[in-house]
């Protein structure tokens, strides 16, 4: 009896997780090989964990392209090698719901160990603002997320009654979403450590948040797996370098 109530338990914990991330969707890593960043490098394996025992494969084409989806949201460690070449990686690459996270131009020959930094606006989308979980941890108003939301952008305001105004819309106007759900309230009380990204809509707002004349603010959370992975990271990169001293 008991062991069927757990299996009833985790049947449902699958199909809530899998609605919540059907409202938001996947997102994809691009990025571009080269031969000491003067010639493209084709038929190198690009790949990212998605679990202990699952990755995410791909090989670049002839002018060295590479695109590695879908992608759940969440951090991750790309990881570049062919034959003759040292494997190189980078770390802390955010990938965030239905956007492309464009990496650096990859130089397989150099054989690194890099960090991709989170530019604040996104290359596809200029009206999207994101702020992802390391920009989130160090923010001095990080346990406060209106004023949090309120540093990203100049066309966003604290009015006296505590909500978001976003270029002077109206009150009420502002719509906010927690890993897919639209919210009744304004914001939840989420523990900072729980942030996994802010997205913040000024215009040019999507289709799929509905018509509004204010903005919207998308907020993911932090899930089981993003946290493995990256914890799993530290440990593989520091066990790598303890190897090579």
């Amino acid at each position: 009896m008991m062991k069927a109530t757990i299996q009833l338990i985790l049947s449902l914990l699958i199909l809530f997780s899998n609605s919540v991330i059907s409202q938001t969707g996947p997102g994809e890593i691009k990025g571009k090989v080269f031969n000491d960043l003067v010639e493209p490098e084709p038929y190198i394996e690009v790949w990212v964990d998605i679990t202990g025992t699952k990755k995410l494969t791909t090989t670049t084409d002839d002018k060295g392209n590479f695109t590695l989806k879908p992608l759940d949201p969440g951090t991750y460690v790309v990881y570049a090698t062919g034959f003759g070449y040292d494997t190189t990686i980078i770390k802390k690459v955010k990938v965030t719901p239905d956007h492309i996270t464009y990496l650096n131009d990859i130089d397989i020959s150099a054989a690194v160990v890099a960090e991709r930094k989170t530019p604040i606006i996104i290359k596809d989308d200029p009206t999207l603002i994101r702020m992802d979980s390391d920009q989130i941890k160090v923010i001095p108003v990080r346990y406060d997320p209106v004023a949090m939301i309120e540093s990203m952008s100049p066309e966003i305001k604290k009015g006296a009654d505590g909500e978001l105004y976003f270029r002077g819309s109206r009150n009420g106007a502002a719509i906010y979403y927690v890993d897919g759900v639209k919210l009744r309230s304004t914001l939840a009380n989420l523990p900072a450590r729980s942030y996994g990204s802010i997205q913040v809509y000024t215009g040019g707002i999507p289709a799929k948040y509905g018509d509004t004349t204010g903005g919207v603010v998308a907020i993911e959370t932090q899930g089981y797996f993003s946290l493995w992975r990256q914890e799993k990271n530290r440990r593989d990169i520091a066990r790598k370098k303890a190897s090579r001293n």
